[in-house]
């Protein structure tokens, strides 16, 4: 029997949107008193530069870029930040790199647009410190968003004055996934994120699951980690027991699991699915099914969903959408890898981009926090819904 899809787990919580706000301090009066050179009033001129202060950073705004989805046979995901050219976003990646003719790091100047969370609203460039390194194929070179001072989110917090949080919304091409059009957004700093206009739907934000902790497993590792305190779940049944250290990667395709845990998962979804569909492995899946006899709905093709079941009680919710890979019109396949290495040097799982499309997810640096939504297209919407026309 097949488990059921639950569009948002059970831990998510609804959070109001964010609201800017300019302070007036209440000794500022439309007729302010004159002030003379023989009466200074020191604590006042201080009380009015603070008050200075704290409005130009309440006018700073995150930026916001459009995420494009790479061709399948890389299925990288890059942001046009470089003067138009796409630099590959890494979440494992500790700095901004890009190829320098000599020395070991360069500034180079960045591109995006601010934004108020549903629209750009004006450009804005900065310049970025980068590492020198020979640039991936078809890129001019690589946005890192890890964990450490010289990364992209670190970077745009400290020139625009902006929480150093960021999200991501990882587009579906709609060929291999479900829906999408191979372009999402990523909004850097804080902020709501909206995926229709704010009179029409509320910001996805709201919809984010409780916070979970961020971990420093691996000394010298700048990437994400939490921990699978209770496993994994397949079909509502426990297949891998916790604890399991769980990793992000934008830039594998698919969830990785070490040996052992991707055994469990994989007998566990095969039982769970049963016999009726499955047709020849296509690689480099192992479990492959007759699509057209497995039934679909916005949450993707009737299949058991897997749970990661985190730290505190959130579990990453992969439904059908996010777990089937259409490797061609008729077959789609569990999308789940095992490992090519293994031990106890790295961690027991690396969710894929793949299995992160469609989903809103936020790493707030500054609070040591991921956050993340249910699958997106459920809800009626994609991360392809973001709106790039500037406001009117």
């Amino acid at each position: 029997m097949h488990a059921s899809i639950h569009l948002i787990s059970p831990q998510i919580k609804r959070a109001p949107a964010y609201i800017y706000r300019t302070y007036v301090p209440w000794f500022i009066s439309s007729q302010p008193k004159k002030l003379t050179m023989s009466q200074p009033k020191p604590a006042l001129v201080l009380l009015l530069l603070a008050a200075s202060l704290c409005a130009c950073t309440a006018a700073s705004k995150p930026l916001l870029t459009k995420i494009n989805k790479n061709a399948a046979s890389t299925a990288l995901y890059t942001a046009p930040l470089l003067a138009g050219r796409a630099l590959v976003l890494d979440l494992t990646a500790p700095a901004v790199t890009s190829p320098c003719s000599s020395g070991t790091t360069t500034t180079v100047t960045l591109s995006a647009s601010s934004t108020d969370g549903a629209n750009p609203l004006s450009p804005v460039s900065f310049a970025a410190k980068a590492t020198c390194a020979a640039a991936p194929s078809g890129a001019a070179g690589v946005a890192g968003l890890g964990r450490s001072s010289a990364s992209l989110p670190a970077q745009v917090a400290s020139t625009q004055k902006v929480a150093n949080s960021f999200a991501l919304c990882l587009p579906s091409d709609g060929k291999i996934g479900f829906s999408g059009n191979g372009v999402g957004a990523a909004i850097f700093g804080g902020g709501p994120f909206y995926l229709a206009k704010p009179a029409d739907r509320p910001a996805i934000t709201t919809l984010l699951s409780d916070p979970v902790p961020l971990h420093h497993p691996f000394s010298g590792n700048a990437g994400y980690f939490v921990t699978a305190t209770a496993g994994i779940a397949v079909g509502g049944a426990t297949a891998a027991a916790g604890p399991l250290v769980v990793g992000l990667s934008t830039t594998i395709p698919y969830t990785q699991l070490r040996s052992d845990v991707y055994r469990a998962v994989i007998t566990a979804f095969d039982r769970a699915q049963g016999q009726s569909a499955k047709v020849s492995a296509v690689s480099p899946f192992e479990l492959c099914y007759d699509s057209s006899k497995l039934g679909s709905s916005l949450s993707g093709y009737f299949v058991p969903q897997v749970d990661v079941m985190l730290e505190g009680g959130t579990n990453f919710t992969v439904v059908g959408g996010n777990s089937m890979a259409q490797v061609n019109s008729n077959t789609a396949c569990f999308a789940f890898l095992q490992m090519k290495a293994s031990g106890s040097t790295g961690p027991a799982v690396v969710i894929g981009g793949f299995q992160m499309e469609n989903k809103l997810v936020v790493l707030d640096n500054a609070k040591q926090q991921l956050s993340f939504t249910g699958y997106v297209p459920a809800m009626g919407f994609s991360c392809s819904n973001f709106n790039f026309t500037s406001a009117a």
